[in-house]
This record gives C-alpha cells, sequence and structure tokens, in this order.
C-alpha cells in the first residue's frame, strides 16, 4: 500500500487538505429551477424554461475539488492530471 507525502502549503508551510464543495451559488441555481418551472407555465415555455431548468440542475449537481491549507486557508485549484499515454 502507497502512502502519499500530505501537500504543503506555499505560504505557511502547513499541511493542505482536499475540500469538495458547491462550484456554484446554491440560491442562484435554485432561482433558476424554480424560474424555469415559472417559465413553462406561460406561452415562453420549452423555449426559456427547459434550459433554464437544465442549467439549475447541472449546476447544482456540479462540484468544486479544492485544496485548502489548515493553517491559513489558502486555496488551490485542484487539477486532475493524466499520466497514462
Amino acid at each position: 500500500m502507497a502512502t502519499t507525502k500530505p501537500i504543503i502549503c506555499t505560504l505557511c508551510n502547513g499541511e493542505m487538505q482536499l475540500y469538495t464543495g458547491p462550484r456554484y451559488n446554491k440560491k442562484f441555481s435554485g432561482g433558476l429551477i424554480i424560474g424555469g418551472i415559472f417559465a413553462t407555465c406561460f406561452w415562453i415555455g420549452a423555449v426559456l424554461g427547459i434550459p433554464l431548468i437544465v442549467m439549475g440542475l447541472y449546476m447544482t449537481g456540479s462540484k468544486r475539488h479544492l485544496w485548502v491549507c489548515k493553517d491559513c486557508n489558502t486555496a488551490i485549484e485542484r487539477v486532475e492530471i493524466n499520466t497514462k499515454g
């Protein structure tokens, strides 16, 4: 079993931990869903309502992966690199 070394913060030399949270604002994505449902009730319907609902559902489920320092709360975007090939 391979052990991984902790990632060290470049500002304070503290240990960083993985944080997974929402990528977009939950209130805004909920507003898009409600707006889409409201739009489908009127003549605008499928032209505006369905894309709003789809965008809101995507934004609600989208996650963001960050490395966050335990000491100074510095955040770094986590990037997956494919080393195969």
